[in-house]
């Protein structure tokens, strides 16, 4: 990302009218103009106290509001450099996503999360078989042939589950595409650690990935729709078997919320929290 300084401040950045709540109204007024493409990504805000002046509020609204919106994802603040527009990134939809599920609330229950999978990850396989290219397919194939050697490390087991399954989304080439997987992928990640004490695990994934792969190298789009369909029904039973098996942690309700730090150790060979992945 190109860091640059914004031009002509004064005629972005309009005066706050004190009738509503004034980090309400900075947060609103710079999310807009990020919005609308009249600040980029990687252009520098002036300093806090211009911003203050130009809005007509104290230096503190505009720190809140800055605040605000560094935990939205829009800005970022960098020592040395001040605050700069961010590039697009999951991150922030990756941490709310996980917030709720943490929380097992029911509106974002295991079954709707898979609803999610199901609606973009096979279309992600039916766009990669017919947009993919070579260096797709050798990514693809070097993720494979790593996994199957790396049966019975969950932790590698369940990054090199998320690579290729990015690497299929990455292969549709369309960046949304992407950045709608990468946020439910980082949020699964924990589920696939999870998961992997359903014995069988990592070598029906291997299995289940390999299909895809052949069908997307093929070129054969329907076939690669099919394949991954079938893998994500197979995935949801291992999760469900995963959820009977570790009872303890389920939550309430029906949520999905990953299973807590107070968990087996991983030197037992249990279940184990931490970051996310796709099952």
């Amino acid at each position: 990302m190109i860091e640059r300084e914004v031009s002509n401040p004064i005629q972005l950045f309009k005066t706050i009218q004190r009738s509503a709540t004034l980090v309400h109204r900075v947060t609103g007024q710079i999310e807009q103009l990020i919005i609308k493409g009249e600040l980029h990504p990687g252009d520098r805000l002036p300093p806090e106290r211009e911003l203050a002046h130009q809005f007509g509020v104290s230096r503190t609204v505009v720190r809140e509001a800055v605040r605000s919106l560094v935990a939205k994802g829009l800005l970022e603040v960098r020592p040395g450099s001040g605050t700069l527009v961010r590039s697009p990134s999951a991150d922030a939809v990756a941490q709310s996503l996980m917030m709720f599920l943490r929380a097992g609330r029911p509106e974002f229950d295991c079954e709707k999360v898979m609803e999610i999978r199901r609606v973009l990850e096979v279309a992600n396989a039916g766009f990669a078989a017919q947009r993919r290219t070579s260096e797709d397919l050798a990514e693809m194939e070097h993720i494979l042939r790593d996994a199957s050697t790396l049966s019975y490390d969950r932790y590698r087991f369940a990054e090199l589950d998320v690579a290729f399954h990015a690497a299929v989304a990455r292969a549709t080439h369309n960046e949304l595409l992407s950045l709608l997987l990468d946020s439910v992928a980082d949020i699964l990640l924990t589920w696939r650690q999870f998961s992997f004490d359903v014995p069988g695990t990592p070598e029906r994934a291997v299995m289940y990935h390999r299909s895809i792969y052949e069908q997307i190298k093929r070129g054969d789009i329907e076939s690669a729709r099919h394949a991954m369909g079938e893998h994500l029904v197979e995935a949801e039973d291992t999760m469900r078997k995963a959820i009977a098996l570790h009872a303890a942690h389920a939550v309430q309700g029906g949520g999905c919320a990953p299973p807590r730090d107070e968990g087996v150790s991983k030197d037992d060979g249990k279940t184990v929290a931490g970051k996310t992945a796709t099952i």
